[in-house]
């Protein structure tokens, strides 16, 4: 368990510094780099945090360094076979024994195993704590909800997107926004006010362009990478810049052929609706 822990924070001071080096470049690869790649570097330290690639460096060989100069090898051949190689005396002042230094060893044992313990119940904690929340909130919302037996627009946009997966609509009675939830079973839940059709295609197409890029199985394992790193400040700052970016490269990629009026009423539209 030590050893799990010690890698965990190896990467997670790797994590806080290349997190902090993006967040102070960010002014910077906001203006000259699109939103698309802004996500996929947030992406990249996610997996950096949770994957040990260091340990998959092969380390540099080493080479044996002769003892004896080349110069003053002695030819075994001329070596009297009576002759005896002299032996190195072992020193009679060694350092501290084996077993008086068993001691300190089993205390930083002990205080790493204990540290390493308090880490994973923090870890544990703090998924029971997410899932548990997100549960009750979904099945809270679910009992609020209506279920659409036919949707002829989410269909056309499916087939449009290349999205032959079921995916259920229903109608909350909360002012939520829209929301695609379910990485098994997904279900778009809409609110209940009445929208117009051509900004329910906007709505629709942004929740799709979610599912196609598989973007809630991101945000649950940046959700894992938060709580693998729970003691890290910065692991909070860096899975709130991938749900950030998440959304805004979504944006993007839904207006990407939209006109400039369909671009300023998806706008409007996703605005009105979070408002």
């Amino acid at each position: 368990m030590s050893e799990l822990f010690q890698t965990v924070l190896i990467l997670s001071v790797f994590g806080f510094g290349i997190t902090l080096l993006l967040l102070c470049l960010k002014p910077i690869t906001a203006k000259k780099f699109p939103a698309k790649w802004q996500y996929y570097v947030w992406i990249a330290v996610l997996f950096f945090m949770i994957v040990p690639a260091y340990k998959w460096i092969p380390k540099a060989e080493v080479y044996k360094i002769p003892l004896i100069p080349q110069n003053q090898i002695i030819d075994q051949t001329i070596l009297n076979e009576s002759e005896e190689i002299p032996q190195r005396p072992q020193s009679t002042s060694s350092p501290v024994s084996q077993g008086e230094r068993k001691p300190e060893n089993e205390f930083l044992l002990k205080n790493w195993d204990f540290v390493a313990y308090l880490w994973l119940s923090g870890s544990c904690i703090y998924l029971m704590v997410v899932i548990g929340s997100y549960t009750v909130y979904l099945s809270k919302k679910r009992k609020k909800a209506v279920k659409l037996s036919e949707f002829t627009l989410l269909d056309t946009l499916k087939s449009k997107l290349g999205i032959r997966r079921k995916i259920d609509i229903r109608v909350s009675g909360d002012h939520d926004s829209p929301m695609l939830v379910g990485v098994f079973f997904p279900v778009i839940y809409l609110p209940s006010k009445e929208i117009p059709e051509e900004n329910m295609r906007m709505v629709l197409l942004h929740e799709l362009t979610h599912y196609k890029r598989k973007d809630l199985l991101i945000k649950w394992f940046s959700l894992f990478v938060n709580a693998v790193h729970w003691f890290n400040p910065l692991a909070y700052l860096l899975c709130k810049n991938v749900s950030e970016a998440c959304e805004i490269s979504c944006d993007m990629e839904v207006t990407k052929d939209m006109s400039d009026a369909e671009q300023k009423m998806y706008m409007k539209t996703i605005l009105d609706l979070v408002e």
